[in-house]
């Protein structure tokens, strides 16, 4: 079973965010921790210094407790925590990267609500929880149909990797994932479909069946990013490599409604976290 970290606020993407892992607990069993960072600039700055400050402090942690408590409850998922949602104060992306380097996590799921804006994931991409990541994020981006099922993105040199990574976290979804192999052109207006490179098609083909499993559809796709978004539109979850700041497969996935798991490079987990 996994063990997952989510990061809550008190706001829309938050109550998403936790009823897709809902739904998604209902496809692959886990354990979840639940992580609050309460934002301590919004309450004023603090009343003195020693004693002082930490009352006022410790009021502030005890006023997040009282949220969370009413947000997972309000939102029946309580009954998925391991234990009581953590409290920490400090900055928010330290915090959370603490946590997950200090617990090794399988996976760690926050919500991110879509939005017609690319630079907003484009920023969040770049971040430095994004870039120092020791396991996958889901960034929940909508409530979808579980049923829609899985699909792998990527180019034929991340392709072999995002395989890896759902084989090893969602091999027991119940339907095939789909794959879909992108060539990035920029310069076509249109997409267009290629023949599937045998290769990389064997490659996939033996990943799967070394698993027990199998995979589903598999297209090739040629064409600019806009086009190419079009194609990630229609699962439940998608699942790719992270991709770099404001590239082509950046920029496709910034387009997608659906909630997307994006996986670490392995020199990724070569960060020490953060003390």
């Amino acid at each position: 079973m996994h063990n997952v970290l989510i990061a809550l606020e008190t706001d829309l993407a938050s109550g998403i965010a936790i009823r897709y892992a809902d739904q998604l607990e209902k496809k692959m069993r886990f354990n979840m921790q639940a992580l609050h960072v309460p934002d301590m600039d919004k309450n004023g700055p603090s009343p003195g210094s020693g004693w002082v400050h930490k009352k006022w402090e410790d009021g502030v942690i005890d006023n997040a407790k009282k949220e969370i408590s009413k947000l997972v409850k309000e939102d029946l998922f309580y009954c998925y925590l391991t234990q009581t949602p953590k409290i920490i104060p400090g900055e928010k992306e330290t915090v959370i990267l603490n946590e997950m380097w200090g617990k090794h996590y399988d996976f760690f799921m926050e919500g991110f609500l879509h939005s017609f804006e690319p630079d907003r994931f484009f920023e969040k991409i770049d971040s430095d929880l994004y870039k120092k990541l020791s396991c996958p994020v889901i960034m929940v981006k909508n409530l979808i149909n579980m049923d829609m099922g899985l699909q792998i993105v990527g180019t034929p040199e991340t392709i072999p990797l995002a395989v890896m990574w759902l084989l090893k976290l969602l091999k027991d979804w119940s339907t095939k994932p789909d794959i879909l192999v992108c060539h990035f052109e920029t310069s076509m207006d249109h997409t267009t479909t290629l023949d599937n490179d045998p290769v990389l098609l064997l490659n996939i083909e033996k990943r799967f069946a070394q698993s027990g499993s199998e995979a589903g559809t598999i297209r090739t796709i040629k064409g600019p990013p806009g086009e190419l978004s079009l194609f990630v539109r229609d699962h439940a979850l998608m699942v790719s490599v992270l991709p770099r700041h404001s590239g082509p497969m950046a920029r496709m996935l910034s387009m997608s409604p659906c909630p997307i798991m994006l996986c670490p490079e392995p020199e990724s987990n070569k960060h020490n976290f953060v003390r």
